[in-house]
């Protein structure tokens, strides 16, 4: 409880008295009960957490099943790991059955290598989304290495993901790298904050994964505040290197009918929520 008050403190010195998650039913605002749990003040309904991040993810037939799945691997993940190194954290987000260990050191060593990555960044093409008078959100943020980042370097941050296992490793990234942990569990077509509340979007290597990009961009519109700014990345469907995801040549030049059997042939995993765009698609 004593995390989530310390964020909402912070979100409320720099949101000009708002706290910045809102119930995605009513917009109210909400409160921690214990940090397994969040009551919204306007229409009384609990919603999950795990070590204080909100599931507000909206409810529905459509992903019940992997929402329920991926809130008990959050809570065990979190459980096993409390007073983990950040390392061993992203060590064991990284550990997939269909990867080699060469695969899966890569993979550590990118995650731990991105807050360095984004300094960089932020002195580039980032820097119009470095905010000292409001809060940056990042749409995706995955195990926080954006995040991470804008921590160390004093910019008030916030970000969402549609995985909780993500957050949790995201929790351990940022306050590795010295900041509080501003994260809620959501996706970016429903985001849990009202209109004009946030000064910067980011989506980083995230957009490929929405099911509606109009209705991500649409939301991430909404919460800007008038002269914000929205930074997006993705990948390149028809890059010469290998797909990033899966690791295999070749993906996005197929059409998108064959793309998802030929990954399955490939690697023996689904293709399912990924859709890379060309130059001329964003």
């Amino acid at each position: 409880i004593s995390q989530w008050q310390e964020c909402e403190n912070a979100l409320e010195q720099g949101v000009s008295g708002t706290v910045l998650w809102r119930c995605p039913k009513c917009q109210g605002r909400l409160r921690a009960r214990s940090s397994d749990s969040v009551k919204c003040q306007g229409c009384d309904v609990d919603y999950p957490a795990v070590d204080g991040i909100p599931d507000l993810r909206p409810r529905g037939a459509t992903n019940a099943r992997y929402e329920l799945e991926d809130l008990e691997a959050a809570r065990k993940y979190s459980a096993d790991l409390r007073d983990a190194s950040v390392e061993s954290v992203i060590e064991r987000l990284s550990d997939r059955p269909e990867d080699n260990n060469a695969v899966q050191g890569m993979r550590v060593k990118q995650i731990m290598g991105a807050p360095p990555k984004f300094h960089h960044q932020f002195e580039g093409w980032l820097k119009p989304c470095m905010t000292h008078d409001g809060v940056l959100l990042d749409v995706g943020c995955g195990s926080g290495g954006l995040l991470a980042a804008a921590a160390a370097k004093g910019i008030l941050a916030a970000g969402i993901d549609a995985s909780m296992t993500n957050l949790v490793a995201a929790k351990h990234m940022i306050e590795a790298h010295g900041g509080p942990a501003r994260l809620a569990c959501t996706y970016a077509e429903a985001l849990p904050i009202g209109n004009a509340r946030v000064t910067a979007v980011t989506m980083y290597d995230s957009i490929e994964h929405v099911s509606s990009v109009r209705s991500t961009i649409s939301e991430a519109c909404r919460v800007l505040k008038p002269g914000g700014h929205l930074a997006i990345s993705t990948p390149n469907r028809f890059s010469l290197t290998r797909e990033p995801h899966v690791l295999v040549w070749g993906v996005g030049w197929l059409p998108r009918s064959l793309q998802e059997p030929y990954v399955r042939w490939r690697t023996g995993q689904p293709y399912n929520h990924t859709r890379l765009m060309s130059t001329w698609e964003m």
